[in-house]
């Protein structure tokens, strides 16, 4: 019986979370944002960039400690370029081998899009006063 019911509730807990996700053109509004952000990373133009960060950006450095430290704008163009350059999972290279594949939203990062939040990769993004911009990175090693 114990079972069932934790069967039940994670249906339930699915179930919910996909009522919750966003419709087809707050998708497409993030979609368009994010491929202003990848054309920028691409171009390692750091300044454009940060038009897209909310400051201080919070970034998360380790798997294992629940710590986290902020980064300003001052100091934003050493620290994602010594994130791109961090190693990556699978056959990356590094970060920027991984998002250089990621130009276009699969679909399971379109179901990490709700109405005023995403995921992809190692970014969180928020909707802040009606623009989309990047709010959290892990930025951590591969395990």
């Amino acid at each position: 019986m114990k079972h069932c019911l934790s069967v039940l509730a994670m249906c339930l807990i699915l179930l919910v979370g996909k009522a919750q996700q966003a419709s087809a053109p707050e998708v497409k509004e993030f979609e368009m944002f994010w491929k202003k952000v990848h054309a920028a990373i691409m171009k390692k133009d750091y300044p454009a960039v940060s038009k897209y960060i909310e400051f201080p950006l919070v970034v998360k450095k380790s798997l294992s400690d629940t710590a986290v430290s902020t980064v300003g704008a001052q100091e934003f163009a050493v620290f994602f370029s010594n994130y791109l350059d961090m190693p990556a999972r699978d056959s990356f290279i590094n970060k920027y081998g991984l998002l250089k594949s990621r130009r276009d939203l699969s679909e399971d990062d379109k179901s990490m899009i709700s109405e005023d939040a995403a995921t992809m990769e190692d970014f969180e993004f928020q909707k802040t006063d009606g623009q989309w911009k990047l709010v959290y990175v892990y930025a951590t090693l591969p395990e």
